[in-house]
């Protein structure tokens, strides 16, 4: 695999090589107003964007599978390092056993139903799972299941996967945010000391939602005995709550899920301004655009350094591909293109020196009053809570056939700290 990793990386870069040549030759002809060639050279151009679009994809896919294998070779070493058949082990067998028999049977077999409930309440006793992890009503998904799901979340989503995740215990759950830091000052050895100033601390409180998942399987299928229900529910599960759940965190409304970072219209109001942007408010930056509606350079570098410089060190740029594509044709004062694919394996796309992740949620750079770039520390901007774990319950009135199955978690979340991202805007 790692070869293919290394054949995927070249592919990349030479994908760009053609890309900065055709791109170099659509300006020429531009400037010299041979319009039709400009025309034929920019469809090239767009067909080579979706190639590099296509090789990047291909190359951030074998990576992962490269990063899951390496995954699976240390918990292995790790297993072959513990004492062979203890207790907990055995008792999480059993477990995960007991829950496939009941997820093959619709949970609707009386003795599979039973015998998952004594599993259960024997890996509790042992302490082979978690209890705190035990769902509110319908069945609990074991605890190797739920994190295997919600990992498969957070990797489907660049944006999932960078903002602040909280295990909670109580849906009040609430963090206090400094705006103003604490002030100090000097003195001599032996001057006075007067008290400095405090921070002013804000209180944030997530919104909370039931996320679910409604995957449906034939009874054939489930019948089986090559079928892996285990990861079919997986994967269907993670794929359907993943979207949902980055949708939420981009505009969700906090009725029934978490209060996305959108929901509140940005404003230009400056950091410290006075008075403060409301708490879940973020600061945008006009981009100077013309029309048709584009963002330049100059934009990218206002984005960056609008952010103050203590939430520089760990940011990030979000983009759709779309807006990717077209930021991969911009160029700095010296001529250099501001974009840099990865040459190395695990190592991501740079943009003016910062990683760039895709959130297609965000809009294209050719729509008035779209925000097609956010730039910021999404840890330290956005809050996302949990509260139980997965549940599962099984359709009563899945179609004629099939068998359909109700998997859900409590989440919460909203704006942490409205200072640490900002936000392009199209505008006129």
């Amino acid at each position: 695999m790692s070869n293919q990793i290394v054949e995927a990386i070249d592919k990349v870069a030479q994908t760009f090589e053609t890309f900065k040549e055709v791109s170099e030759q659509q300006l020429a002809e531009a400037e010299k107003k041979h319009a039709s060639r400009a025309s034929e050279l920019a469809q090239t151009l767009e067909k080579i964007s979706a190639d590099l679009d296509a090789s990047v994809k291909e190359r951030r896919l074998l990576e992962a599978k490269f990063k899951a294998h390496q995954d699976r070779v240390e918990i292995l070493e790790a297993l072959q390092d513990r004492p062979r058949g203890t207790v907990q082990e055995k008792a999480k067998n059993e477990l995960a056993e007991s829950f496939a028999k009941c997820v093959r049977s619709g949970f609707k077999d009386m003795q599979a139903n039973h015998d998952y409930k004594q599993s259960l309440a024997k890996a509790v006793e042992v302490k082979a799972v978690n209890i705190t992890t035990a769902a509110e009503g319908g069945y609990a998904v074991p605890e190797e299941i739920s994190r295997n799901i919600e990992s498969l979340i957070l990797k489907q989503s660049d944006v999932l996967a960078d903002v602040k995740m909280v295990q909670v215990g109580t849906s009040d759950y609430k963090e206090l945010v400094s705006i103003h830091g604490t002030s100090s000052a000097w003195s001599t050895e032996s001057g006075s000391r007067s008290e400095t100033g405090i921070a002013n601390l804000r209180e944030r409180a997530p919104t909370w939602g039931e996320l679910y998942a409604y995957p449906k399987v034939s009874n054939w299928s489930l019948e089986d005995i090559f079928f892996n229900v285990v990861d079919w529910l997986t994967n269907d599960a993670a794929q359907g709550m993943s979207k949902n759940l980055d949708s939420a965190v981009y505009s969700g409304n906090g009725s029934g899920k978490p209060t996305g970072i959108f929901n509140g219209a940005p404003v230009t109001t400056a950091d410290y301004a006075s008075p403060l942007r409301a708490a879940a408010v973020i600061q945008y930056v006009k981009a100077d655009a013309k029309s048709p509606q584009q963002v330049n350079a100059d934009d990218l570098i206002d984005l960056v350094y609008t952010l103050a410089p203590g939430y520089r060190s760990n940011a990030k740029f979000y983009m759709n591909t779309v807006t990717q594509g077209h930021v991969r044709k911009l160029k700095d004062t010296t001529n250099n293109y501001i974009w840099q694919p990865s040459l190395q394996a695990g190592q991501p796309d740079r943009l003016l020196g910062y990683e760039v992740r895709t959130w297609e949620d965000l809009g294209n750079p050719t729509t008035d009053g779209a925000y097609p770039a956010v730039f910021g520390d999404m840890r330290r901007a956005y809050l996302l809570t949990s509260r139980t774990g997965l549940a599962i319950d099984q359709n009563p009135y899945a179609a004629i056939g099939y068998t359909s199955f109700y998997i859900r978690k409590r989440y919460g979340g909203c704006v942490l700290n409205n200072d640490a991202i900002k936000v392009l805007k199209i505008e006129d």
